[in-house]
């Protein structure tokens, strides 16, 4: 089995460590060591409750968004203990997951060769990898140009910035990526969080899609209820209970349509999900 090291990047405008960020950190650590930086202030009581699942965990308020918080635990780890590991993971909290099995897409992708990979594509500015889950084989970790980048990454650019850049930079390296799940039609794929999870054994939904209003014109979420309990089993509540706080919902009054909609429709439907 590949020794492996997840980066895992965090960020809460509350400064606290959601039940779906310790839930991702476990299933996180069932494949790696991980080790965790959030931008902010999060106390050390916070802190704790992900400690069990990390090598490391520590904030401070930076600039850098997830690209920041990955250097500063570069910086920390050190590449001569980086380059020892055969891969290295960087994730970040914007997703609820996993709801499939991790080591199972790593063997998939291991077999396919690649010296990089991302869970997703995007075309949206030029072909890139979604940085949310990106992984780079030990090649790539001793490469000078690599670690150079990390070195030059500069507070107050967004996580688009280094993100759009990345996959060109690598490729240009020589070095070969793909994604496991491909964008033929080159749309936001992640913006259909049902039929990733029942047709491409996606491991992670995108918490944004779930944020926007127009998403609740595509797929309900009382269907991507059913779907996750059906399929993973993983704990829906950890989404329930993230979405329902105050700050994490845009509005056209998803928190009733949560409370009342999906408890009184989603029996009817489970009946026609396979």
């Amino acid at each position: 089995m590949e020794k492996r090291i997840c980066l895992l990047a965090g960020y809460n405008s509350n400064n606290i460590i959601e039940d779906y960020v310790i839930y991702l950190a476990q299933g996180l650590s069932k494949i790696s060591d991980v080790y965790y930086f959030a931008d902010g202030k999060i106390s050390q009581s916070e802190l704790n409750k992900i400690r069990p699942y990390t090598k490391y965990a520590e904030t401070a308020p930076h600039q850098g968004y997830d690209f920041g918080s990955w250097q500063y635990l570069i910086h920390y780890i050190g590449w001569s203990k980086l380059t020892e590991y055969d891969e290295m993971i960087i994730c970040n909290d914007s997703i609820y997951g996993p709801m499939a099995n991790l080591q199972d897409i790593f063997d998939y992708m291991e077999l396919r060769g690649y010296d990089f990979w991302g869970l997703t594509e995007n075309y949206n500015s030029n072909y890139y990898l979604d940085s949310y889950f990106m992984v780079f084989n030990n090649n790539i970790l001793r490469n000078i140009k690599f670690q150079e980048f990390w070195q030059n990454i500069t507070p107050g650019f967004s996580r688009k910035t280094y993100e759009t850049v990345l996959t060109p930079f690598l490729t240009e390296l020589g070095f070969v990526g793909n994604s496991y799940i491909k964008n033929y039609k080159k749309e936001d794929i992640l913006a259909y969080p049902v039929h990733l999870l029942k047709s491409k054994n996606m491991p992670f939904i995108r918490i944004k899609t779930l944020q926007e209003p127009d998403f609740y014109l595509k797929e309900p979420f009382f269907h991507i209820d059913s779907r996750i309990r059906k399929k993973s089993g993983y704990n829906t509540e950890l989404i329930k209970k993230h979405l329902s706080s105050s700050n994490n919902f845009s509005g056209f009054g998803i928190k009733h349509y949560l409370k009342n909609t999906m408890d009184s429709l989603k029996s009817k439907f489970d009946n026609f999900l396979p």
